[in-house]
């Protein structure tokens, strides 16, 4: 039991660094780095966290081993880092109170398991630090979050079907709002859970509601045509 605790473990902790990591060294990189669902990513990683606490609390009196009492130091801080970006991308309820929930179960096996003490110390310190900005952020964003939306109205796939454009209604509230057009490389990584592609080109910024009478099409693979004008794509 203990071994399959650790293993979750492991688990839980390449799934909290994923979505952190994989933003930014394919920023680094020129790409691209997106979760298929972002809910569906949070709430999967709170059902994980529940479910190692359940078999922790049934092996009570068995010792954890070495990596388990590592991973349980650090994965505190880890868990709030990638509650942030969960928040930033999906600042939707049911995202913040499993990432955030996540994060508790964490910090609970910290406490209770992280080993060597000095680790968990000072990751249970700097986890402090994170909590009330991120409570700060989880706030804005729940009376905020959703004033800005951004919708595909229409997607022009090139004629090798290399690239693909799509047509953006960025509705921000009060402010108005734009139309865009976004130029797009067919994913290079493309899994059940993750994508990568190269960072979209955005070729066109209209006035708002201008979609409704534009006219889009691909002149050949890399000239788009919106409105009679040629953009070409590098």
């Amino acid at each position: 039991m203990k071994k399959a605790i650790s293993i979750l473990m492991c688990v839980l902790f390449m799934l909290t660094i994923l979505y952190p990591a994989g933003i930014i060294i394919t920023a680094c990189l020129g790409y691209r780095f997106e979760l298929i669902s972002v809910s569906a990513f949070a709430v999967a990683i709170a059902l994980l966290s529940v479910w190692i606490i359940v078999l922790d609390h049934i092996c009570k009196n068995t010792p954890e081993s070495k990596v388990t009492r590592i991973l349980s130091a650090i994965i505190t801080p880890m868990s709030l880092i990638n509650a942030l970006f969960c928040i930033i991308k999906c600042p939707h309820i049911w995202v913040i109170a499993s990432v955030l929930f996540s994060a508790g179960c964490c910090s609970y096996l910290a406490i209770k398991n992280g080993k060597p003490l000095a680790l968990k110390i000072t990751a249970l310190v700097l986890s402090a630090l994170m909590i009330v900005p991120i409570g700060f952020l989880s706030f804005i964003a729940l009376v905020f979050g959703n004033i800005a939306q951004n919708t595909v109205v229409q997607t022009v796939a090139s004629p090798n079907g290399e690239y693909y454009a799509q047509v953006i209604d960025s509705d921000q509230g009060a402010l108005g709002g734009d139309t865009l057009v976004n130029v797009y490389q067919k994913s290079i990584i493309n899994t059940f859970l993750f994508e990568i592609e190269k960072k979209p080109q955005r070729v066109y910024t209209g006035d708002w509601g201008e979609f409704e009478n534009m006219h889009i099409y691909w002149k050949d693979y890399q000239c788009l045509v919106i409105n009679s004008v040629e953009y070409e794509i590098e």
